[in-house]
């Protein structure tokens, strides 16, 4: 990369506190009038609530307004009373993952595409990238969020953009690299650790190839990763990421002193997952996000249920004006990212649930890494002696199952009945053993 770091909307990033307040303020208006007259869902909530948008006057009255949970959009499967424009506005959908084998789906017009392009061309502009860099991505060009949209990014400031995407295997991958020379990388930290561990086994160093910044996203990243990817790639390590629903809106700069919030875009509440209430200054609480400039479907205070906190509120030597949180490292509910894909304890329990043998069976979920940095799910469930016989089989259900509903392979370990731990309270399943 030959530019510095700089910002691709300063008038929007660089936005003095006041006068993005009043920015905020008219947005919230706004977008709760339209909540309140094109979408039924938030119609029947206000109802509920017993507000009306007249009762929006300030930023602070934003705690008034109503929750909205995967739990409402997954009620509505699949866009029941959730869109504020027309079908026929829609031109693109993308989908996550849900508990129940039902996915929530988010609808885009063409302005919420423009705008997610700029946001995602923003984490580029924070790492310096423009039109002499080569861009690869690693990300999956389908229906989750993700080189469908940092592709179109990357094109949008002038970068030559490869669309390798998570198809290609690590070999032809690496040998992309070799060839075409690519400045800047992204993916998920486990396809990235994965690569870097095949080129060891390939006799490469990475670090001479060339990249000069990495961009990871879509998984939680603890600091051990990132310094890790630093080392051996011999580049700059950006965390960057957001949510289907939401959109992408926080990246880090090059201070890494925390991640940048979109706030020109959306207004955000760290609050404690328990009360509902604010937390202070440096202290982990839930991510609670309301949309601001979404038009196909836009959101009230979304949890995201993401633990993070506030790290400065003081503007940045980047010159962003944003408040920073944290890394995004822990969840509010119990759940883990598995290959950059979302799996819920629950998920497993109703495909569990649905094969008669061991409907009634305890179960665990472990995830564990290979020596090559691939993640490895792993459902331990306890098979009846009489049934042990009939293991493989049963086996071969729950893969199917797990394979056509989360869309990634799981392995069955059979075990006898009373060997997994039993709980008095919320049932504790998931056991990650994942140390990077």
């Amino acid at each position: 990369m030959a530019g510095k770091p700089y910002m691709l909307e300063p008038e929007l990033e660089g936005m003095p506190r006041e006068l993005l307040r009043e920015r905020q303020t008219a947005l919230l208006k706004k977008t709760v009038e339209t909540c309140y007259t094109k979408v039924e869902m938030y119609r029947e909530k206000f109802k509920e609530a017993g507000i009306t948008p007249s009762d929006i006057k300030t930023l602070e009255d934003i705690k008034k307004l109503p929750f909205t949970t995967k739990e409402d959009l997954r009620l509505r499967y699949p866009l029941n009373g959730l869109t504020a424009v027309p079908m026929e506005d829609v031109v693109r959908l993308h989908m996550t993952s849900g508990t129940t084998g039902k996915s929530t789906i988010s609808p885009f017009t063409a302005n919420d595409l423009q705008f997610e392009y700029r946001s995602f061309a923003r984490f580029f502009t924070a790492c310096g990238a423009g039109k002499e860099d080569v861009f690869l991505s690693l990300f999956g060009y389908g229906l989750f969020l993700g080189g469908l949209v940092a592709g179109p990014a990357a094109e949008l400031i002038g970068m030559n953009h490869i669309p390798s995407g998570s198809g290609n295997t690590s070999t032809r991958q690496l040998e992309l690299i070799h060839d075409l020379h690519p400045t800047i990388m992204a993916g998920t930290p486990s396809f990235l650790l994965h690569i870097t561990e095949v080129a060891k086994e390939m006799g490469i160093d990475v670090g001479k190839l060339g990249l000069q910044a990495l961009i990871e996203g879509a998984e939680a990243c603890s600091e051990k990763t990132r310094e890790k990817l630093r080392k051996d790639w011999n580049a700059d390590v950006f965390d960057a990421g957001g949510t289907c629903e939401i959109l992408h809106i926080w990246h880090e700069c090059s201070e890494h002193t925390g991640l940048h919030m979109a706030e020109d875009a959306v207004i955000f509440e760290i609050l404690d997952p328990e009360t509902d209430e604010d937390v202070p200054l440096g202290v982990r609480g839930e991510l609670v996000v309301t949309t601001l400039m979404k038009e196909a479907m836009p959101l009230l205070r979304w949890r995201t249920r993401d633990l993070t906190s506030i790290v400065s509120e003081e503007p940045c030597p980047c010159g962003r004006t944003s408040r920073q949180v944290d890394h995004l490292t822990g969840r509010a509910d119990d759940m883990v990212k598995v290959k950059g894909v979302v799996v819920f304890p629950s998920q497993i329990e109703e495909i569990i649930k649905s094969i008669p043998e061991v409907k009634d069976s305890e179960f665990q979920i472990v995830v564990d890494r290979t020596k090559m940095s691939t993640d490895i799910l792993t459902i331990r469930v306890e098979i009846p002696e009489p049934l042990s016989a009939i293991s493989e089989t049963i086996s071969q259900k729950i893969g199917t199952k797990v394979k056509d509903t989360l869309v990634i392979n799981a392995r069955l370990e059979p075990v006898e009945p009373g060997t997994l731990p039993r709980f008095t309270h919320k049932a504790q399943r998931i056991v990650d053993l994942r140390e990077i």
